[in-house]
């Protein structure tokens, strides 16, 4: 609890709380609290590289929490990202990376918990991005906390088949780590002010496809209440079979040597898995496994398990923001597709879905038939996909999709992938501010699903298949069925 020395504290003057785990010197910052860099388990360096979290030691003394702890070893360019200055850290890169940050209303509690997960597919990211700052849900009456965890092979090799049996279900372990930051929040947040028993997981893109993982996690049962992704997903799994295959790559790049792996220099290992991007049929081949323990099954088969409040959604046009990264700036022509960049589809299906989308959409121009298809496939039928079998298994379920065009930059007049970040968060995103592309209705929409489990539309089922759409100027309207077309595309396609 905080000290009572603290309650009064003024505005930015330091702030103490006790924790199961030890002191924390946090700062006020006018109506909040903040914690930064604060730990929730042990740091996975050295012999514990590419092993399971391991809980988090108590410390003597206090703590500071007030400023950003580094972030997971990850590649300074990863290709992608065009025209998002603030897209990657600005802090160090350690494997000492499992922190977490909490921004807390300074009004007593319990209030409701938001922990939330940061996107990168899965090898770049973190807490510190400034989108994140947690400061308006506070304001909202949400205790925020921001979750860093492992990334790329650090986060999702598989290593039963390249180091030995005790290795097994390392290809998870970035899933492990979120798990761990879960049981740090049901036995610490309570000190902050926070509910542990009214805990939403949200996240974006990649860190959507891990909210999708975690509900499917037995080890994560109970440990969240409700759950939000933002342009995620339930299909992004990887067989056993497939996920040893990129092991069995990584170990052929590292020259057969299974123990340089484990001990070779990190930035050398970051390289290595820059060089596995290149060559790997698939452009981004870290991704939660099918391991049989941690993961028994996918998203759409263990939903009645966590049939928690769901609140989903999508962005209009996910993919404008990645055609032109993808080939080194220009947009890719219908002739130079490869099928590498494909996240759920063969090239093979894509092929069929291309020829369906022609039918469906005849009067599209190419390039935007296919910039609409890609945007599908990767995010928005999957997501469609996670709503329907979720609504089916008894999980309330909410379904949006934002519209809301950007006014400049390098996407003008869309709305795509990570756009909608500034809007959720109420604070200066990607290529705009929330000011600029209309109003925080998307925000307090969240907010509202945060404190009450309940998003302020109607809720989806098979039937209306009801869809909120945020639209110019803050609207936002009400749509049923809105994609009935991605139906007629990909009905048979994806697998099951």
């Amino acid at each position: 609890m905080f000290h009572n020395a603290s309650r009064n504290a003024a505005p930015n003057e330091p702030i103490i709380v006790d924790t199961p785990f030890g002191r924390l010197r946090g700062v006020r910052v006018g109506d909040l609290r903040c914690f930064k860099g604060v730990p929730y388990a042990a740091p996975p360096v050295g012999a514990l590289r590419f092993r399971p979290p391991q809980p988090l030691p108590p410390w003597a003394g206090t703590r500071e929490a007030l400023g950003f702890a580094p972030v997971a070893p990850q590649p300074a360019d990863p290709g992608f990202y065009p025209g998002d200055p603030d897209a990657m850290p600005r802090v160090p890169a350690s494997e000492d990376c499992l922190y977490l940050n909490v921004w807390t209303p300074a009004a007593a509690g319990p209030h409701p918990v938001l922990v939330w997960l940061h996107g990168g597919s899965q090898i770049v990211g973190g807490t510190s991005r400034p989108v994140y700052d947690g400061a308006a849900f506070a304001r909202a009456g949400i205790t925020c906390v921001t979750v860093g965890h492992r990334l790329g092979l650090l986060g999702f090799l598989e290593g039963g088949r390249i180091f030995g049996e005790r290795f097994r279900g390392s290809g998870n372990n970035a899933l492990r780590d979120v798990v761990a930051a879960l049981c740090w929040v049901r036995q610490a947040i309570a000190a902050f002010g926070g509910d542990p028993g009214r805990v939403t997981i949200g996240g974006e893109s990649a860190g959507a496809k891990n909210v999708a993982a975690l509900l499917a996690a037995p080890s994560a049962t109970g440990l969240f209440h409700a759950a939000f992704s933002s342009s995620g997903g339930g299909d992004t799994i990887d067989a056993l079979d497939d996920a040893d295959a990129v092991a069995w790559r990584a170990l052929a790049l590292a020259g057969g040597d299974g123990q340089r792996l484990l001990t070779m220099p990190v930035a050398d290992l970051i390289a290595l898995q820059t060089q596995l991007r290149g060559e790997e049929v698939r452009r981004q081949p870290f991704r939660a496994v099918l391991d049989g323990a941690f993961l028994p099954e996918t998203p759409q088969r263990l939903l009645p398990r966590q049939p928690v409040p769901l609140l989903i959604g999508t962005a209009r046009d996910e993919m404008a923001a990645f055609f032109g990264s993808f080939q080194g700036g220009s947009a890719i022509a219908p002739q130079d597709w490869d099928g590498r960049q494909l996240t759920h589809l063969s090239a093979s299906l894509m092929a069929e879905a291309e020829a369906r989308a022609l039918r469906v959409w005849p009067a599209l121009p190419a390039d935007t038939r296919r910039q609409r298809l890609l945007t599908a496939e990767e995010y928005e039928w999957p997501s469609i996909r996670l709503a329907e079998a979720h609504a089916a298994a008894g999980g309330p379920s909410w379904v949006y999709r934002n519209d809301r065009p950007l006014a400049a930059g390098p996407f003008a007049g869309l709305a795509p992938h990570v756009a909608d970040l500034g809007l959720i968060w109420n604070q200066p995103g990607p290529y705009g501010t929330p000011t600029a592309l209309g109003s925080s209705n998307m925000h307090d929409a969240v907010a509202t699903f945060v404190r009450t489990g309940s998003a302020p539309w109607t809720q989806y089922d098979a039937e209306r298949r009801a869809t909120q759409v945020f639209g110019l100027g803050g609207s936002a309207q009400l749509q049923m069925d809105p994609s009935n077309d991605l139906r007629r595309i990909f009905d048979g396609l994806f697998h099951r």
